[in-house]
């Protein structure tokens, strides 16, 4: 109840604060019958007894609600705790940090359009997002506003803002806390984040005069072949952590959206073409599209390249599509540097391949396949004049043939033991069905011991046209938890 309002239609204060209500009450009802006796008015007796018992009880009940705790007192504890609850994060202990909230699952968190309830749930999610003291770095509180509801009750409003190396993102949040057993502790929680500081929707509000973001055109070697790329540059001194994006097959997707957010957000993005793709040098194959893949993360991994590029080593993480996506899972499954995958869409060739083998019950439908994918590797804008070289559907579904055990992606999964992957498929694609490419590569990383998995299912076609902007979102903003 706050102070100077009126409740169940009397305040105590309406009297004075100093006297009590109990004492206002018998004064009221005595001098009630007294008037009635004096005048002889018995009705008038019956019909006073009949409201003083109603203002009685109001009464009473206003009474019920005065104020018999400390208002400034309760604030300064509340202070206290969110102090604590800084210096937790501030130490990188997250565990300390949800010391303050409510430890069972009636606990509610609300943050990103989505509600989070339980204790546990509410502690995973942090530690997902943040996964190290880099990433935590350091959180401020701001602009507090503290409502005391009642002797047990209390509301907190204010703003969030860490500090870290390549960003300062912030908002505001909205708490409810209880005192339990003389503590107080967080039962409801809404954070909400400005959009001004989403690299996905928003331009930087500054950069670094002697290290700004820019474009550096390049090539680099693989099997003695020039690939042909380029890298999107951060902001600032770095060293950054880097993102090798892989397109698809043929190329046209090549989701440099999601690039540009990444740089936003302090990732360098290497983008290149395959071997006989897109002009650089060489002929095209699967086989060579995994051992250019391996070229990139060697290539920037290079002492000369994290000099001039400004590049973390140790935080190297592909992202593909579709193909890019079986690229960037074949690789990494030899390189176990690379500590961070996303495949979007992505193709197991090896199931590929099981469909187009023939077998008694489904050959018709199996040469149907080989027909189909056959005439779009042989369409005119792929073959000759088109953007690959070296490749027929002919000489691909050979080479898928003799490779399904080392393209079978999803065989590979027990590779990844300690690394972070993230999987995800769009409901409406129809060139790679989700309920047979995804559903075996989420089956595969799930029964995969040791492997930090994130998969999702959302809206959209094979290059999600519709979902673009949620699409980066997602990819974003789980490199930004899991991969700096």
């Amino acid at each position: 109840m706050t102070s100077g309002k009126i409740n169940y239609y009397f305040r105590c204060d309406i009297y004075a604060t100093v006297i009590d209500c109990k004492f206002w009450l018998l004064v009221s009802a005595g001098f009630g019958l007294w008037s009635a006796r004096v005048k002889k008015d018995w009705n008038h007796m019956r019909q006073y007894l009949g409201t003083a018992f109603l203002v009685g009880a109001l009464s009473i009940g206003a009474c019920a609600n005065q104020k018999n705790y400390n208002e400034a007192e309760m604030k300064t504890d509340i202070l206290q705790m969110l102090d604590a609850q800084d210096a937790a994060w501030n130490t990188g202990d997250i565990d300390g940090f949800m010391g303050y909230y409510l430890a069972s699952d009636d606990l509610r968190f609300a943050s990103g359009g989505k509600i989070k309830r339980g204790w546990q749930a509410t502690l995973d999610n942090y530690k997902t997002r943040y996964p190290d003291k880099v990433t935590m770095g350091e959180l401020d509180f701001q602009n507090l506003e503290i409502k005391v509801l009642s002797a047990d009750y209390a509301q907190v409003f204010g703003r969030w803002q860490l500090t870290r190396q390549h960003d300062k993102p912030g908002g505001l949040f909205t708490l409810l806390l209880n005192k339990q057993d003389g503590k107080w502790v967080i039962i409801s929680d809404h954070t909400s984040s400005d959009d001004s500081t989403d690299p996905v929707i928003t331009d930087p509000v500054s950069i670094d005069e002697n290290f700004p973001p820019t474009t550096v055109e390049l090539d680099f070697d693989s099997g003695g072949s020039a690939l042909n790329g380029h890298f999107y540059l951060a902001d600032g001194a770095g060293p950054h952590p880097t993102v090798i994006m892989l397109h698809g097959f043929p190329g046209y997707e090549k989701n440099l959206d999601i690039a540009q957010a990444a740089r936003r957000a302090g990732f360098n993005v290497l983008f290149f073409h395959y071997r006989g793709a897109w002009g650089s040098e060489g002929n095209f194959s699967l086989a060579n599209v995994i051992e250019d893949a391996l070229a990139a993360s060697a290539f920037v991994r290079s002492p000369d390249s994290v000099a001039k590029y400004r590049i973390d080593p140790k935080r190297i993480s592909f992202v593909g599509h579709s193909m890019g996506g079986f690229a960037a899972l074949a690789a990494a499954a030899k390189d176990k540097q690379i500590g961070c995958v996303v495949g979007m869409s992505s193709v197991d060739y090896g199931i590929r391949g099981s469909i187009f083998e023939d077998d008694a019950d489904g050959w018709e439908q199996a040469a149907k396949a080989r027909a189909g994918f056959s005439a779009y590797v042989d369409a005119e804008h792929l073959l000759g004049r088109g953007p690959l070289k070296g490749i027929s559907g002919k000489r691909m579904m050979d080479e898928i043939a003799a490779n399904m055990d080392a393209f079978s992606v999803h065989k590979q999964a027990g590779e990844f033991a300690g690394r972070n992957v993230f999987l995800l498929a769009a409901k409406g694609d129809t060139v790679l069905p989700p309920d047979i490419y995804h559903a075996a590569l989420v089956g595969a990383f799930e029964q995969a011991d040791g492997v930090n998995l994130t998969h999702e299912l959302m809206e959209g076609d094979h290059s999600y046209s519709w979902t673009r902007t949620a699409l980066t979102g997602e990819v974003v903003k789980w490199l930004g938890a899991n991969c700096r």
